[in-house]
């Protein structure tokens, strides 16, 4: 134990982090993340999870993709949404090497993170509080300091980023841009260029740390020379990562293919997508910290294009905030605070809308990292009350105490939204119910409780503000073929396919609809399309099983092989293996996979009679 705690030592003195205090620090941090986010720990894969871990075929419980991950977009095999974020995907990968595929374990290590982003921003802190080798003394209270760790820690507008499984993307990257902002203050570039590269690797907004890095660096009168040189040890962090990031993404390097759903500013005129940004930034500050009604959605609708700036409050706001922030930059003597206002906005700018047009309009989770420059603020304002008269400290400790009990309250009640879609859905819709895709979300729950009839009427609903959102025609084509109306489901997939080639819901959807109805030949040109598309394991499924219904066993073997193994995860892969086998005529081998997913109540003969000598098999069935 002594051994290990040197070594734990040695690892932490390059941040210069010493003495009990650190100790003290990262418990806090450790303890409070989990009393705050731990009821989330039971909840499933929701909402992106399934998208980004579930249906990512690189992400297999083994360690055999790590190369391809690294070569590969965020959404695997998908380039156009233009995201490259390969670390964040390794960590899942090695996640579900550790621990295998239980939703449990990723949200574990996801509070875990959270800590240690915490626990680091106070050591930023702190050393702020002593004073750096080259700054000299800061008169920041170290009490200060521990008042931005609880502020960082009890912020309500993080839990889409911690709860949230593929919030990870926002809390690696933001640990790296720390760990790399400590570095360089010890003067260590070169160990700082590291953990930047890390950062980046993680999401794209690890690129604020290199604003940050210069405001600290002018910050210590260094000449214009010296900053130059310092500065050329992250050209190569950033020349890697550019590579790496074309080689994934190609075409799609500086864009992506954002609909008008999701971020409506990208296709609004120069003025109304500037004033509309404004708005939002107002929407931002005031869910940071007034968390009243949160969501994990703001597409079109709930935020209207802002046309003429003297029509929108919000608007007039934002604008308000980003002078005041400026007007405090340049006037302010205090250091903290006008680095909190660099974090802020540096970060900000890269999620604004203002110049690079993302892929959503606005995302409670994207506020993850700026909420890092309002910590060091609050840390700022907090240190000259603390320095002022015992009444006023007094005073700041109970208002402190009474915001952290209220926002710890609305964190535990909201994780709870993030136990299932179910959930989500919900609530996302009772707070922006104007939302385009909260509307389709609040669709598919009335869809899977069976009101097939409540389901088309909202989905008309949308189509008929949006004709061309394919999530929704997706949708539709399933409720048609509820109701029995399979040409009319066949017309919404393939409507979907065409306005979106690489929709692989609309695929798997067409595909399993022709398998069901006995048309092999075109379900097996629809799944193979879907395949060369995105080799995800649900259309590989029903293709094996395509090739089964064909009377080709061998050929679904060997596809569920190539991509899976002998022994998949999944369940419903093992029963196509052992269908495969037992058509090709091998039961003991279709036996063994059969008696891997059977009710162990069930005897083998009664099982495989349920399904023995038909050409289509219904999954659930069995």
């Amino acid at each position: 134990m002594n051994k290990q705690n040197d070594l734990i030592s040695k690892a932490l003195n390059i941040f210069k982090v010493r003495g009990n205090e650190f100790w003290l620090a990262g418990i806090l941090a450790l303890v409070l993340s989990f009393i705050l986010f731990g009821n989330g720990i039971g909840g499933n894969f929701v909402f992106d999870d399934t998208i980004v871990i579930v249906g990512n075929p690189l992400i297999n419980g083994r360690l055999d993709n790590l190369r391809e991950i690294f070569l590969s977009p965020y959404f695997a095999f998908q380039p156009s949404p233009g995201l490259y974020r390969p670390l964040t995907i390794a960590s899942y990968s090695f996640n579900a090497f550790l621990f295998g595929f239980s939703p449990a374990s990723f949200h574990v290590v996801n509070i875990i993170l959270h800590a240690l982003v915490s626990f680091f921003a106070f050591v930023f802190l702190r050393r702020l509080a002593g004073g750096f080798d080259h700054l000299g003394k800061l008169g920041v209270s170290k009490t200060s300091a521990w008042i931005g760790l609880l502020f960082f820690v009890f912020l309500p507008i993080h839990v889409e980023a911690v709860t949230s499984i593929v919030g990870r993307a926002e809390i690696l990257s933001l640990l790296f841009v720390i760990l790399a902002l400590l570095l360089s203050l010890q003067r260590k570039y070169f160990f700082a260029s590291i953990f930047f590269l890390f950062g980046l690797l993680s999401k794209e907004m690890a690129i604020v740390f290199f604003p940050v890095f210069l405001f600290l660096e002018f910050s210590q009168r260094k000449k214009i020379k010296m900053v130059v040189k310092n500065s050329l040890y992250f050209v190569f962090a950033i020349g890697f990562y550019a590579l790496l990031r074309f080689v994934a993404l190609g075409g799609y390097f500086l864009k992506n293919d954002a609909t008008f759903v999701y971020n409506p500013i990208k296709f609004s005129s120069f003025f109304s997508g500037l004033w509309t940004s404004f708005k939002v930034m107002y929407l931002y500050v005031e869910k940071i910290f007034w968390p009243a009604s949160l969501s994990s959605d703001y597409s079109f609708n709930q935020i209207r294009l802002v046309e003429n700036i003297f029509s929108s409050p919000e608007a007039v706001t934002g604008i308000v905030i980003l002078v005041l922030l400026v007007w405090f930059f340049f006037k302010s003597k205090d250091f903290l605070l006008r680095l909190g206002i660099v974090i802020f906005l540096a970060s900000y700018f890269i999620v604004s809308n203002w110049i690079f047009k993302t892929g959503t309009i606005m995302a409670e989770r994207l506020m993850y990292t700026p909420s890092l420059g309002i910590a060091v603020m609050v840390t700022a304002f907090s240190n000259r009350l603390i320095l002022k008269k015992e009444i006023v400290k007094k005073v700041t400790y109970i208002g402190l105490a009474l915001i952290l009990s209220i926002y710890g309250d609305v964190i535990i009640n909201r994780n709870k939204d993030w136990l299932s879609d179910k959930n989500l859905y919900e609530s996302a819709y009772a707070a922006a119910p104007d939302s385009v895709v909260n509307q389709v979300n609040a669709a598919y729950l009335s869809f899977i409780e069976g009101k097939h009839e409540e389901t088309e009427d909202r989905i008309n609903e949308v189509l008929s503000a949006v004709p061309e959102h394919v999530p929704a025609i997706n949708l539709a084509g399933q409720n048609y073929k509820k109701l029995g109306q399979y040409q009319k489901a066949e017309e919404s997939w393939k409507n979907a396919i065409e306005l979106r080639k690489d929709y692989l819901r609309a695929y798997l959807s067409l595909g399993v609809l022709y398998y069901e109805n006995g048309y092999f030949r075109s379900a097996e040109k629809v799944l193979a399309e879907a395949i060369d598309i995105y080799p995800r394991w649900s259309e590989i499924l029903f293709l094996a099983l395509t090739k089964v219904g064909l009377g080709e066993p061998e050929s679904a073997i060997e596809l569920i092989r190539k991509h899976f193994g002998d022994q998949p995860p999944q369940k419903d892969l093992k029963f196509a293996l052992g269908w495969a086998y037992l058509n090709k005529g091998e039961r003991t081998l279709a036996y063994g996979y059969f008696d891997q997913i059977k009710d162990p109540k069930i005897s083998m003969d009664d099982f495989v009679r349920t399904f023995e000598g038909s050409k289509v098999v219904i999954l659930g069935e069995f």
